[in-house]
């Protein structure tokens, strides 16, 4: 009788510390480790930003075209001096597209560091294993993989003879290098402004993306050709 009651009182204990919360948690069994992608993985996941970014870029350029004609950039006021909506554009489309450039801007940047990562995560995975004295490492297949080069500017309008079009720049080139200016220093655009304006009659050396290939072009600032600036294109930071 008293193990039978014992018996009970045990389970009653039970159930009340287990409704209670008093019972110990259930130790769950470890997690697998998660393995490293493979380089086929790797490569697919490589062309899907790929596509992403080409994606990306193709509605860039044509949000600049609705800016390009209206003959407005992404800074100019959309009001006139009296505080009213500028009659002679339409203020909505213009800000919904500097809007919509702001974010596939930023979308692009995040990309292309997804991308850069994944490329470094590519080239790590083709390194052989280190030769033992045990085992002789298999031969092994090289994959070439290409570097993308990464631009910082767009060029959205060349003046026709300008120094910019003799140099051979043309709309939707994008600007990889121009001078000793790339993605890692040009401030927004501002120091290439500077080094444009620092370099009238000089000649620099220019990088640009152009259908992807890569082209190098060489262009010599001057003023005096007959219109505006010493470069005479329009360029906008990506």
């Amino acid at each position: 009788m008293y193990a039978n009651t014992s018996f009970l009182f045990f389970s009653f204990l039970l159930i009340y510390a287990n409704t209670m919360g008093l019972m110990p948690p259930a130790i769950n069994n470890p997690q697998t480790p998660l393995l490293d992608p493979t380089l086929d993985e790797l490569m697919d996941q490589a062309k899907q930003l790929m596509t992403r970014k080409d994606k990306i870029e193709e509605e860039l350029r044509e949000l600049e075209d609705v800016l390009i004609s209206a003959g407005i950039g992404m800074e100019e006021p959309l009001v006139d001096s009296a505080g009213f909506p500028r009659s002679e554009i339409d203020v909505h489309s213009i800000r919904t597209s500097r809007n919509r450039i702001h974010r596939l801007r930023n979308d692009h940047r995040s990309l292309m560091a997804d991308i850069e990562s994944v490329l470094h995560d590519i080239h790590k995975a083709k390194k052989p294993e280190p030769r033992t004295t045990e085992t002789l490492a298999a031969p092994t297949t090289t994959v070439v993989i290409a570097e993308v080069p990464v631009a910082f500017a767009v060029v959205n309008a060349v003046a026709p003879d300008s120094p910019a079009y003799q140099a051979g720049l043309r709309r939707n080139d994008q600007i990889i290098k121009f001078g000793h200016i790339d993605t890692t220093n040009h401030q927004q655009l501002q120091a290439l402004n500077g080094l444009i304006s620092a370099s009238e009659n000089q000649t620099l050396s220019v990088t640009v993306l152009r259908e992807g290939q890569t082209v190098q072009l060489s262009v010599t600032p001057q003023s005096g050709w007959g219109g505006r600036g010493t470069l005479g294109c329009h360029l906008l930071p990506l």
